[in-house]
């Protein structure tokens, strides 16, 4: 009998746990990728998967590392809402880069 009772209590808990509704999380997602083109207010980046992402970017779109608008082939990391806007875009400038890093003596 005990072994009965086990197994109904440990039935009315995963019953439970599977009942319980699956929330939408509020964290924002990264791209990181080249940019292939400006399409109105989507910017359009190739990840390194090869995946294409479209994102939203607007007035308040914070962009750092650049002096102008972003160009095809920018290295850009991007954080996202949930609803596809661009909260924030960094220019990435490559590791062994040459021409940007500073020459040791």
């Amino acid at each position: 009998m005990p072994i009965v009772y086990a197994f109904l209590l440990l039935l009315a808990a995963v019953t439970t746990v599977q009942a319980q509704p699956v929330s939408q999380t509020t964290i924002n997602d990264v791209v990181k990728g080249d940019v292939l083109y400006w399409e109105g207010e989507e910017l359009v980046v190739r990840e390194i998967s090869g995946h294409e992402v479209r994102m939203r970017v607007t007035a308040d779109t914070k962009i750092e590392g650049a002096a102008a608008r972003l160009k095809t082939g920018d290295k850009i990391a991007a954080q996202l809402a949930a609803d596809g806007h661009a909260t924030t875009i960094t220019l990435q400038i490559p590791d062994g880069d040459a021409s940007t890093a500073p020459r040791a003596r």
